[in-house]
């Protein structure tokens, strides 16, 4: 978690930005050891509340802050080969929206950072943590493609970091007035996919209405 900004310096603390990764990409999630998939979840979700814990009785102390917590677009949806990835990038939007509502009575504001594919090192085949299992009938599968996907993404992501980082700074110091969003979702690819499932979830919703409604009391 990064301390940043005049307030900070006065010792008093301002914004916040728990930063967390550990990219567990493989050709199907179930060729993950247990002490992978704990992993996985022990950086991207443990740490990220590990760290929030240490900052919080602070910002409490204060009345207030800014925590940002950086997630991803996977939040939004399950990939083939990356759901441990993504399920843990879901679960710290999730706490993160949580964490909005339970911390606005001490003036603390929570958002989730939720980046699109930005051109990084992030897809850089040595940044990549492949599974130590091989599961043959996985092969031609579309769980296994996502190895080819990646190598196609890898240095032609649409995002571009030096924007993204200024869109992330003003929206923390509230440039434009508008406040902080409890999601701050980046890039025209990341759009895109968000609205496409949000569509899809009210097409699902409609289409099983009189199934879920069923199950009241009469």
């Amino acid at each position: 978690m990064l301390v940043t900004g005049s307030k900070a310096r006065s010792k008093k603390l301002g914004r916040a930005t728990s930063v967390t990764a550990l990219k567990l990409l493989a050709q199907t999630n179930a060729t993950f050891s247990p002490e992978e998939s704990l992993a996985q979840f022990q950086t991207n979700v443990f740490g990220l509340l590990n760290v929030t814990r240490a900052f919080l009785p602070h910002l409490r102390s204060q009345r207030s802050g800014v925590i940002a917590n950086i997630s991803s677009v996977g939040a939004w949806r399950g990939f083939p080969g990356f759901g441990l990835y993504v399920s843990s990038k879901w679960a710290v939007s999730a706490l993160s929206e949580s964490m909005t509502a339970e911390l606005a009575d001490f003036g603390i504001k929570v958002t989730s950072i939720e980046p699109g594919y930005f051109r990084s090192k992030f897809l850089n085949p040595g940044n990549r943590l492949l599974p130590t299992g091989h599961i043959a009938d996985y092969d031609g599968t579309a769980a296994r493609a996502v190895g080819d996907m990646m190598d196609q993404y890898d240095n032609n992501q649409p995002g571009d970091l030096k924007k993204g980082a200024k869109v992330i700074v003003d929206v923390l110091k509230q440039k434009d007035g508008r406040g902080i969003p409890m999601r701050l979702v980046l890039g025209g690819d990341a759009y895109d996919l968000v609205i496409k499932k949000c569509e899809e979830t009210m097409s699902l919703l409609k289409e099983w209405e009189d199934v879920t409604k069923s199950t009241n009391y009469n």
